[in-house]
Formats: structure tokens, C-alpha cells, sequence
């Protein structure tokens, strides 16, 4: 008996470092699908004249690159759950995967923009499928006790990818080569994770009680979100409600929308009634609304700043946002190993993280024209870090003690919640940018007015300094007021972008008292039904 029992030993030690191997392995493969997915969200943030360009497609044409994207996407947040429901995690993450490395491929060799928006569509749903599916596969596979670093490691793909580290990617590729090869390196990749799952455990499927979305309530539903998503995307081009079909489509997908909604009444009733047994799932679900508001709000004016203000090209542009990857990669390792560790109450973070990102914002606010990388590199790693500590707290509040039967629909909505959020934030910034950029450049013009002795002087001296350097005298005159004019153009939104960022850095003034009260809503509610239940018959 005793060599028996000696014999075993090793073989148990041998299998449970393969079980954690391959438990590694499955890991590494979902942050991966979960980067590329972000890769994947970030096309026209820093290369739109390049992706434009290449198909011969107006600005506004080129916009359902975009459109059909996060149209499908959040779709494909509502049907995720019922699907892993029936195919279990590890069948749907599979499947996800694979759909979205070839999509991932396809893009780079879309022969046309018709084309190119249709594989935009499917990597929305590809994308959605995966993070579902491969966060929700986490948290079913591993202990609670663990779950901190291994969110830390998910979250490093879902929020550092797609918003800081992607845009320099895409601006380097683009500088150097042809932004296409972005996609192809990603396709090998997501194909590279999606055959390396297959080495991880099976997990077991999830108990469910989920209902098919329907056919009726899916179309009101697509109609509604991809008319929401256009007014959002493009409301600002047309200057909102001034214009009629703006109108038209937001009356129209509201009704939509609303007409979906009341079809699953009875549904959403049951997950109100069972989440607020956990009244931390709601509140973290308002949560991410207001932090995706943050986030994606300060992702599209960094790399706008950079572009319009500042003159860079695509690569430096995407290396504004990188220096806030590795800070909030950092915020994130720091925030996990605390947690951990047990030394940090789980929302502890939270304010901390608020502070940090107020102070980078207010940082930036301060930039102007002249504002040179080095000069905003505080402000983007203080950005970056606080943007770790605010998601990594809100991820382990939300989802850490939501029922086994509402992980998957409970992980969908954490993530619909932010790309929503992130939506309203990016339209604020554009929509301010509108609208400041000329209210600015019409007060700057008053001071150079035609016949002006400061204007005069200033064309003279800049024409100096032109024919000093190789301009013809007779032309210098007029390259020196075509100079004269696009540095008021810059001086005009580099004042409009410091309101924009002001605005991001006042925006939790007015964000936390609504978090405040609904948190003070959420614990009278639960009270109540505590002492509903424990109240004798």
C-alpha cells in the first residue's frame, strides 16, 4: 500500500501542473482574442485620411466602418448570454474566436467599402462573442479567491487595449507600412489563441434559465441600436436636432427600442428582482456607464488634439495615448495584488482612481499649441492610472458575487454598459469641438482684421523669415497669411480642446452624487427585502 500511495504522489503533482498549465495557456489565448478585439475597434482613430484614401470614400461613407462596428456589437451583447447558455463558454469562446480572426483577416483584403462595412459587422459580433464569453469562462473557471489578478490580466486587453495602446499601433503600421497589416498580424494571432484553447480544460455549462431573445423583439432591437448609434456617431456632423433626419431616426429608434424593451417586460422584471439581492451588480452597472463616459471620451480627444492642434501624423499621435497604457497597466497590477492581498476594501480604489484621472485632465486642459510630448506625458500616465484603479475596483465589484445561472448576461451587460457610456463620451468631445473650435476662431479673427497694424507687422515679419529661407519674394506675402491663418485655426481648438478636457475633468462632479444616490437607492431596496424575508409568516 505504502509504494502505491508513494507512486501516486508524483503523478497527482504532475497533473494538477498540467491542469495549471493549461489553465495559463487558456488565459493568455482569451487576453489575446480580447486584444485583438480592441485592435479591432480602433480603426479610424488615428488612420481615418489613410482608410478613406484607400477605398475613395467620403468622411461620411467612411463612418459605417464605425457605425456598422458598434452597432453589431452591442447586438451581439444582448444575444451573447442566451448562446453560451446553450452552447456553454468554452464552445462559444471557440466559436468567437475563430469568426473573428477571419473577419480580422478579411478587412485588410476588403475589396471595397461595401465589403469592408460587412466585415465590420461580423467582427462586432465575432468581438462581443469572445469577451462574453471569455470572461465569463474565467470567472467559471478559477476560484474566487483568485479572480483579482486574473481580471487585472483581462482588463489589460478590454480597457488598455483598445483605448491607449492600439492607437499607437495603428499609427506606427500606418507611418511605416499600409494600415492593413495591422489586421493581418491580428487575424495570425486571434488564429494562434483560438487553437490554443483548445489545449485548455473544458469547463462545465453554465445553469441557465434564459429565453431566446425572439426574432421581433432582435429586429426592433437591431433597429433601435443602429439608429441610436448613428445619432450618436454622427449627431455632431449635423449638428444635432437642427437637422430633420436626425430628428427622425432618434424619434424612430427610442419607439424601437422602447417597443423591445416592453416585449421582454416580464424578463427584465425576474433580473431586476434577482440582482437586487446583490445591489453591488446595479450599481456597478451605472458604474461603467459613467467610467466608459470617461474613458472613451478622453481616448477620442487625446489622439483629436494631437491631430488637429499639435500637426502630428499617426504614429505620434498614437504615442500620446501610449505612455497612459503603461500606467494604467500599472494601476491595474497594483489595485489587483492589494485586493488580493485583502489589505484594500474593493471600492477603495474607486475614489482614488477619480482623483488621478481629474488631475491628468486638468493637466491637459493647460496644453496649447506650442504643447510638445514631453509636456503632456504627466498628464496621460496620471490619465492612465487612474483609469486602472477605477475599472479594476468597478470589475470586482460588479461581477464577483453574481449568481453561476446570471454570469454570462451579467458579464454582457457589465460590457454594454461601458461601450455606451463610451459612445455618449465620444460624442460630447466631438460635439464640443463643433461647436467651440469656430466660436474661438471668430474671437481670434476680430484681432486680425484687414488694414490692422499688428496683423501687418506680424505678415511682414513672418514674410521675412520665409524669403529667408528659400521663399520667392513675391510669393512670400501670401504663404505668410495662409501661415498666419492656419495658426489661428490651431490657437482656436487648442482653446476648444482645453475646454473639452476641463469638461472631462468636471464631469465626476456632477457623475458622483448620481452614483452617490443611487448607491443610497440600491441599499434602502435591499434592506427592505432583507427584512421582507426574514420577517415571520
Amino acid at each position: 500500500m505504502q509504494p502505491a500511495l508513494m507512486q501516486r504522489g508524483p503523478v497527482a503533482s504532475q497533473l494538477h501542473d498540467m491542469n495549471s498549465f493549461t489553465r495559463i495557456v487558456g488565459l493568455l489565448a482569451i487576453v489575446v482574442l480580447m486584444a485583438v478585439d480592441g485592435i479591432n475597434s480602433t480603426l479610424l482613430v488615428v488612420n481615418r485620411g489613410q482608410v478613406t484614401g484607400h477605398y475613395a470614400a467620403a468622411p461620411d461613407e467612411a463612418s459605417w466602418l464605425g457605425i456598422g462596428y458598434l452597432a453589431a456589437k452591442l447586438l451581439a451583447f444582448v444575444w451573447a448570454p442566451w448562446i453560451i447558455g446553450r452552447l456553454g463558454s468554452q464552445r462559444a469562446l471557440l466559436a468567437g474566436g475563430f469568426g473573428l480572426a477571419i473577419c480580422t483577416g478579411a478587412l485588410a483584403f476588403a475589396p471595397n467599402l461595401e465589403m469592408a462595412v460587412l466585415i465590420r459587422i461580423a467582427q462586432g459580433v465575432c468581438g462581443a462573442m469572445a469577451l462574453v464569453a471569455g470572461q465569463t469562462l474565467v470567472f467559471q473557471s478559477h476560484a474566487p479567491a483568485r479572480q483579482a489578478p486574473l481580471q487585472a490580466a483581462l482588463a489589460l486587453a478590454v480597457v488598455v487595449v483598445p483605448v491607449m495602446l492600439a492607437p499607437a499601433l495603428h499609427g506606427w503600421i500606418t507611418d511605416r507600412h499600409d494600415w492593413r497589416w495591422v489586421f493581418v498580424g491580428s487575424s495570425l494571432a486571434a488564429l494562434v489563441a483560438t487553437a490554443l484553447l483548445r489545449l485548455a480544460r473544458r469547463a462545465a455549462p453554465l445553469p441557465h434559465s434564459l429565453r431566446s431573445p425572439g426574432l421581433a423583439p432582435s429586429l426592433l432591437l437591431a433597429s433601435g441600436i443602429v439608429g441610436s448609434v448613428y445619432v450618436l456617431h454622427q449627431g455632431a456632423r449635423f449638428d444635432w436636432f437642427d437637422d430633420g433626419h436626425i430628428r427622425l431616426v432618434t424619434v424612430a429608434s427610442l419607439g424601437a427600442l422602447a417597443a423591445a424593451l416592453w416585449s421582454h417586460g416580464s424578463s427584465i422584471r425576474r433580473f431586476v428582482q434577482t440582482s437586487a439581492a446583490n445591489p453591488d451588480f446595479l450599481f456597478g452597472l451605472c458604474a461603467s456607464v459613467f467610467a466608459g463616459f470617461a474613458l472613451f471620451g478622453s481616448g477620442a480627444a487625446i489622439p483629436l488634439f494631437g491631430s488637429v492642434v499639435l500637426g502630428l501624423g499617426p504614429e505620434h499621435v498614437g504615442e500620446l495615448a501610449l505612455s497612459s497604457s503603461i500606467a494604467a497597466a500599472l494601476g491595474l497590477v497594483l489595485v489587483a495584488g492589494f485586493l488580493q492581498s485583502g489589505r484594500m476594501p474593493v471600492a477603495a480604489p474607486i475614489p482614488i482612481g477619480i482623483a488621478l484621472f481629474m488631475a491628468g485632465m486638468w493637466l491637459f486642459s493647460l496644453s496649447s499649441a506650442q504643447t510638445g510630448a514631453p509636456q503632456v506625458r504627466l498628464a496621460t500616465w496620471l490619465r492612465g492610472l487612474g483609469m486602472g484603479f477605477l475599472f479594476m475596483s468597478l470589475t470586482m465589484i460588479t461581477l464577483s458575487r453574481v449568481a453561476a445561472g446570471l454570469l454570462a448576461q451579467g458579464v454582457a451587460l457589465f460590457n454594454l454598459g461601458r461601450q455606451v457610456g463610451g459612445l455618449a463620451g465620444t460624442a460630447f468631445v466631438t460635439t464640443m469641438l463643433e461647436w467651440r473650435a469656430p466660436g474661438h476662431a471668430t474671437v481670434l479673427a476680430q484681432y486680425l482684421q484687414p488694414g490692422s497694424p499688428a496683423l501687418e507687422s506680424a505678415q511682414a515679419s513672418m514674410a521675412g523669415l520665409l524669403v529667408e529661407h528659400g521663399q520667392a519674394a513675391t510669393d512670400a506675402p501670401a504663404a505668410a497669411a495662409a501661415l498666419l491663418s492656419r495658426q489661428l485655426g490651431q490657437q482656436a481648438g487648442a482653446r476648444a480642446f482645453d475646454e473639452i478636457f476641463l469638461a472631462l475633468a468636471l464631469f465626476f462632479f456632477a457623475a458622483i452624487p448620481a452614483l452617490v444616490g443611487v448607491k443610497l437607492v440600491l441599499s434602502r431596496v435591499h434592506a427592505r427585502r432583507v427584512e421582507q424575508v426574514q420577517k415571520p409568516a
